[in-house]
């Protein structure tokens, strides 16, 4: 904090200097900056905007997980510092988009990461060169739509696990991850399920050649009809989902006898879908009704 040469990687630092444990609210924070410079996993809960702008690549050198819990208005500003980074959760809180002609470290190490209310418009036009695992739970609906974002991707060559969180399906064109094995997708929010939300999600699965296992959640009226016969039939029969192994798909309506009609009107669909697959299955769970399949 004042310039000092500081042996950070020596984790006997905090034993030499027990003057830093004041209990003043100053001297609190500098104790946790401190500690930040030695330790591997560190989570903060970030409800003041003062605790935010911690520029300094030293403070991160060491750190492997970081977990951000943050108001929804308050500026991420560490990013660009995190330099061996490879787990990263961040909750609430807004990230800024820096230019593409600036590097950040991370898109190299990065091997896990969870955005939960956050935008991911920052990681447009980027490689993230060792993210396996990606998770966006229910992102703002304003800054990846649409003009100013225009053929920007975030490019994800090595992930294999992806999870999509009441995820708008017209944001799908924006992720390019095409070696995916796992696909969850979790919608609990019902939105206006179009052509042109469903010919995004076709497109999107088309590209998705490597997929093993699809797990889908999602409530009554989202064209359930439609998205039961892409999964289950028309995926198929273009030759779709060469690698797959299992397939469920669960369907939540708003009563039992609801579900129980819906599992009538598909009994004569069955045939169809249990000649493409080895083993086909419907069952009901209450008002739930949960479609599954494996090769």
């Amino acid at each position: 904090m004042d310039d000092i040469a500081v042996d950070y990687t020596s984790t006997g630092y905090l034993d030499k200097h027990l003057g830093i444990l004041i209990h003043e609210y100053g001297a609190e924070i500098d104790a946790k900056i401190v500690k930040a410079v030695v330790t591997r996993h560190l989570a903060f809960n970030l409800f003041d905007t003062e605790l935010l702008p911690l520029h300094s690549t030293v403070l991160f050198r060491q750190l492997r997980h970081l977990e951000l819990t943050c108001k929804s208005y308050s500026e991420i500003l560490m990013l660009p510092y995190l330099e061996q980074i490879k787990g990263l959760k961040i909750s609430d809180g807004s990230i800024p988009e820096h230019s593409l002609n600036r590097g950040l470290p991370l898109t190299d190490t990065l091997q896990w990461l969870e955005l939960k209310f956050v935008s991911f418009s920052w990681m447009l036009g980027r490689t993230f060169k060792a993210l396996r695992e990606f998770r966006v739970i229910v992102p703002p609906h304003e800054p990846e739509s649409h003009s100013r974002h225009e053929g920007l991707q975030v490019d994800l060559p090595a992930c294999t696990i992806l999870q999509l969180d009441d995820h708008s399906m017209n944001y799908l064109c924006f992720l390019s991850c095409s070696n995916v094995q796992i696909l969850r997708w979790y919608q609990a929010i019902l939105q206006t399920f179009d052509l042109e939300a469903f010919n995004s999600l076709c497109d999107f699965l088309f590209n998705l050649s490597c997929l093993q296992n699809i797990y889908i959640s999602v409530p009554q009226g989202l064209g359930i009809d439609s998205l039961i016969e892409f999964v289950f039939c028309e995926a198929s029969e273009h030759g779709l989902w060469r690698e797959i192994e299992s397939v469920a798909v669960e369907i939540e309506f708003m009563s039992v006898p609801e579900a129980s009609d819906f599992i009538d009107q598909t009994v004569e669909h069955q045939p169809r879908y249990e000649e493409r697959w080895e083993s086909f299955t419907v069952t009901k769970e209450e008002w739930t009704v949960i479609f599954r399949s494996s090769m």
